[in-house]
């Protein structure tokens, strides 16, 4: 057959073949589209600047990039949205200004690994608007909130950081109002210990990165027992070691104090655990004289004061010791001294 004939024979009805080989053709495109299957994904849009520069507005409105991965339906199960990365880089670019920058999607290395076929990924938007900043960083000085309150008779002291400083990196304009970074905060609710916490800073600002170790701030809140102060008033003073042969000539003294210590020490004693008395051994004779105070306290209780340290004690015969004639009794008189007991341990 000759190339006349065969042309002849190919164009012989050609509008109804080229209808044919359209219509084929189709068939075969609709049926790959019919094993292909799409899946959509919101992935959080990250930005990378390895430059002097970096973003100060724009990125509040796309925090999340819409990504659409289209391939054969049995292969499309195998793709998560954490094998995806949706970026923008601001490294390029070396002078402040509003710039649109291109969105860029990267598949994990395991998807890669798959050599899916097809494989089509499409994100929107496919490029943003951002202002950029130059770069800089300040260290800022870290604080914990301590929330609740310890066990009864215990008090939390100031919170101690470690490290107690941060270092920050952004925009300069926003660094400048940062003094000062939060960190989570610790519980003492109940607490009758010291309480120590991992913690990370609290970061709310997307525009700031947090350089180093964010994760190891070692809170320590030291709980330590609550010391408190009380008042004794009216406590009599006991007198001991006073001759049989003598008395006391006035009123019971009595002497105010106050001590200092544990809450819940304080809390358990009344004066009956104090022991408040005036050694008067070295009284003799009747006479007036100076006598000091002692007040014992009890347990790791500490007297921080007293109304007095010494007072004046007027000293006579015991009626006691006077003779009385057994010759014949006589009907009982009434005392006509001044001298009054106060009480007296021998």
């Amino acid at each position: 057959m000759s190339i006349n004939q065969l042309l002849a024979k190919i164009t012989k009805k050609w509008p109804v073949k080229a209808i044919c080989f359209v219509l084929a053709a189709m068939i075969y495109f609709f049926h790959q589209i019919s094993l292909l299957d799409v899946k959509t994904f919101s992935v959080p849009l990250e930005v990378r600047a390895e430059g002097n520069m970096i973003p100060v507005s724009g990125l509040e409105q796309v925090k999340y990039i819409r990504v659409k991965v289209r391939t054969k339906r049995d292969q499309i199960a195998s793709i998560m949205e954490k094998d995806l990365t949706a970026f923008i880089d601001v490294s390029s670019q070396t002078k402040e200004g509003i710039y649109d920058f291109p969105v860029y999607v990267d598949l994990d290395e395991k998807i890669v690994q798959l050599d899916l076929e097809p494989l089509e990924i499409y994100n929107q938007p496919d490029n943003v608007k951002i202002q950029i900043q130059k770069k800089t960083t300040k260290a800022v000085p870290l604080y914990a909130s301590v929330l609740g309150k310890p066990a009864h008779g215990y008090k939390a002291l100031s919170a101690e950081l470690e490290p107690s400083f941060v270092t920050l990196c952004g925009p300069a304009s926003m660094l400048d109002s940062i003094n000062k970074m939060p960190v989570g905060a610790v519980s003492v609710e109940g607490a009758e210990g010291s309480i120590s916490k991992i913690v990370s800073p609290v970061n709310t600002n997307s525009y700031i990165s947090i350089l180093g170790e964010k994760n190891s701030i070692r809170v320590s809140v030291p709980i330590v027992i609550e010391g408190t102060a009380k008042e004794f008033k009216n406590v009599p003073v006991v007198l001991v070691n006073l001759s049989p042969s003598l008395a006391v000539s006035g009123d019971a003294v009595e002497i105010d104090f106050s001590v200092e210590g544990n809450l819940l020490d304080i809390e358990k004693v009344s004066p009956a655990n104090f022991n408040v008395f005036a050694d008067c051994a070295f009284i003799t004779e009747p006479g007036i004289y100076e006598v000091p105070v002692q007040i014992d306290a009890p347990g790791n209780l500490t007297i921080t004061s007293q109304s007095f340290s010494v007072f004046v004690l007027n000293v006579v015969k015991s009626e006691q010791e006077e003779e009385i004639p057994i010759e014949e009794p006589e009907p009982e008189k009434k005392s006509t001294s001044s001298v009054f007991k106060v009480p007296v341990l021998s």
